[in-house]
């Protein structure tokens, strides 16, 4: 009997065989187990997954003992994307999740004072997008597990330090991400083996930029590295540009606000729900709940290339900020 396996359970192998940490690779298990439909051709399949997983499980409790059970570059998602704070040692990345989360890093100016992944969750109007502040990048103590948590990230923001070498810092970084196959979404169609990568948005945040006395610098330092790259300065000191950069990580993580309207009520206007952009009405029923996924009969909208309360299909694509009526 033919398995007739779904594409997810072929992305999460690709991403089990890049893997680079054993914690990582369980995750990838499991989430092609999950994937896997249930009937007799699958059998075989779903045991000898579940082999694999019960054997790295072992392994992992062996390397660390008995007092841990969870490697601490394991990191839940929350929120609605997730953003990778990378670079160099003291660059600011502490720093920069301090001033938009409630998170405590540790700060200093001695250099690789992070050595374990800290998250934090910033608000951008009403929509929760966790931070996580990266031990530095660096060929000789930087972890495998660090490159598997950056790979479950939604954007990379690779942080310098405008005032101390920034060039180097930005090619020794995109030099090591790029040793273990994370690159930058915009170089996809200049790289060789394409399918073999793992391709992210990137924005390069040039820190330190303290005053408008270094934009100079700033500005010579984009000529330099090309303009490809999108580049934003940034002074955690004296909060420069920091409002910018929030929302830029909101565009760059292509996501859509939209409003519920409870027939016979007036629209939520409380926390939307929030979806990536080219969502539907099928995916936004799915995300309010099952049920209305299930006997969704109707749905209006208002909002953006529509009239007011215009019905619309099930794969009508929806717009940020649009309100939408279910009606099941």
């Amino acid at each position: 009997m033919p398995t007739n396996l779904p594409p997810d359970y072929f992305a999460a192998e690709r991403k089990f065989h890049e893997a680079e940490s054993i914690t990582a690779k369980i995750a990838c298990l499991e989430e092609m187990f999950a994937t896997i439909p249930k009937h007799k051709g699958t059998d075989h399949l779903r045991a000898d997954l579940r082999r694999k997983i019960s054997k790295l499980k072992v392994e992992q409790h062996k390397k660390k003992g008995t007092g841990r059970h969870e490697s601490e570059y394991h990191i839940e998602r929350e929120g609605c994307g997730r953003v990778a704070l990378v670079g160099p040692t003291n660059t600011g990345k502490s720093s920069l999740l301090a001033a938009y989360t409630h998170a405590l890093p540790k700060i200093s100016d001695s250099p690789f004072t992070t050595w374990t992944p800290t998250p934090g969750m910033m608000t951008f109007e009403n929509v929760h997008i966790q931070l996580i502040d990266t031990p530095p990048l660096n060929q000789e103590i930087t972890k495998p597990e660090l490159f598997d948590l950056i790979r479950t990230s939604d954007l990379i923001l690779l942080i310098l330090d405008l005032q101390a070498f920034p060039i180097p810092q930005f090619q020794d970084s995109i030099a090591l991400l790029g040793k273990h196959k994370i690159l930058s979404n915009h170089l996809r169609d200049r790289t060789a083996e394409p399918e073999q990568k793992n391709f992210l948005p990137f924005v390069i945040v040039v820190n330190k930029d303290d005053d408008p006395h270094y934009d100079d610098d700033f500005e010579v330092l984009c000529e330099l590295l090309g303009q490809d790259w999108p580049f934003i300065s940034t002074s955690v000191k004296t909060h420069r540009h920091l409002d910018e950069l929030r929302k830029i990580c909101y565009a760059k993580l292509d996501l859509i606000r939209i409003y519920a309207k409870p027939p016979g009520h007036e629209t939520d206007r409380g926390q939307p729900f929030v979806l990536k952009r080219g969502s539907t009405i099928e995916d936004f029923a799915a995300k309010v709940h099952k049920d209305f996924l299930t006997n969704l009969k109707t749905a209006r909208v208002w909002g953006s290339g529509v009239y007011d309360g215009q019905p619309v299909s099930k794969d009508h694509i929806l717009e940020d900020g649009d309100i939408v009526e279910l009606h099941i």
